[in-house]
């Protein structure tokens, strides 16, 4: 586990995913609701040079962004009953072209999933990381991602 002690954290690890994550990255993120996870995707698109409005997708279930490298997809599939359900409007068009995938509220069953980031609120401002590689090819990426989180300096 890994304290984000702020927001400016957040954006750092969002830095750090956005340089370190290969093209074409699913990520699942977890946990509660305001547990940052849509302020995460905002911080992403940020760092992969996106600058308008970042929202969550709760309602419309996703969202994508411009960026240099490709889309960024957003997905949130908290009111689907199936979260499956997303392939069949049209998760898999927007995933082959996407720079980087982020799922909220997604299960390694339901999507090929190469990491997940969960997070969980630890005080005001404060939240907890847990950084889980899904895939063999993403274990020594992440591993780097939570050397630099912990060594502190951007």
């Amino acid at each position: 586990m890994i304290l984000l002690s702020d927001e400016s954290d957040t954006a750092r690890l969002a830095r750090l995913l956005a340089r370190r994550l290969p093209q074409g990255s699913v990520v699942l993120l977890s946990g509660p609701m305001g547990a940052g996870k849509t302020t995460l995707v905002r911080h992403l698109a940020r760092a992969l040079g996106f600058a308008g409005r970042v929202t969550s997708p709760t309602y419309t279930l996703m969202h994508t962004y411009p960026t240099a490298g490709g889309p960024l997809l957003h997905a949130d599939v908290y009111r689907l009953p199936d979260p499956g359900a997303l392939w069949d409007l049209g998760l898999e068009d927007a995933l082959a072209d996407a720079r980087l995938s982020l799922i909220e509220w997604g299960t390694p069953e339901a999507f090929a999933a190469d990491a997940q980031v969960a997070l969980e609120p630890a005080g005001e401002t404060a939240r907890t990381l847990r950084l889980t590689a899904l895939t063999p090819k993403l274990e020594p990426v992440l591993a780097e991602i939570e050397r630099e989180l912990r060594a502190r300096p951007d």
